[in-house]
């Protein structure tokens, strides 16, 4: 695993680089690319690239199963927290909806009841705490990408919390 996230990582670095670097390769991919990214990340490093690094950091410093929690709330919950928050009525929090920071909350205490219980990830408190974690880092103005600041925060906490 640590050896596929780091040439994933590494490749995912070279062709944000170039693409920086090399306006018409970035023309071209954002021209193939555009339903996949949102409108800043022609500019920036996309959320995939920082996704694979954060999953490098989490495999390599992390307990597996705080690894795999930390990364399910991202990848299942986040997007609940987007697709729910979006069409949340009411006010705004740093741009995003406090319904939707509680739909991340929701998905991760569910995912984290289904690690513990199929021994994939404990203990259960520390999973919840990650869940809580990752729902409080997905709201917070953080100048990083959330792809990578919600499993990286929320998989340290799990990890910090079990020493």
């Amino acid at each position: 695993m640590i050896v596929l996230l780091s040439v994933l990582a590494g490749l995912s670095l070279i062709v944000e680089a170039a693409r920086m670097f090399i306006p018409p390769l970035n023309t071209f991919l954002l021209r193939y690319l555009k339903p996949l990214l949102k409108d800043a990340e022609s500019r920036r490093f996309t959320g995939s690239t920082h996704m694979v690094i954060a999953a490098l950091f989490c495999f390599l410093f992390l307990d597996r199963g705080f690894a795999v929690a930390a990364f399910l709330f991202l990848s299942a919950g986040d997007p609940m927290a987007a697709i729910i928050g979006r069409r949340a009525p009411g006010w705004r929090l740093n741009g995003k909806s406090p319904v939707g920071t509680l739909t991340l909350l929701a998905t991760g205490m569910a995912l984290s009841f289904l690690l513990w219980s199929t021994d994939v990830a404990s203990p259960l408190w520390a999973l919840l705490a990650g869940a809580a974690v990752a729902s409080v880092v997905e709201i917070l103005p953080l100048p990083l990408d959330d792809n990578f600041t919600i499993p990286v925060i929320a998989g340290a906490a799990m990890g910090i919390m079990t020493l």
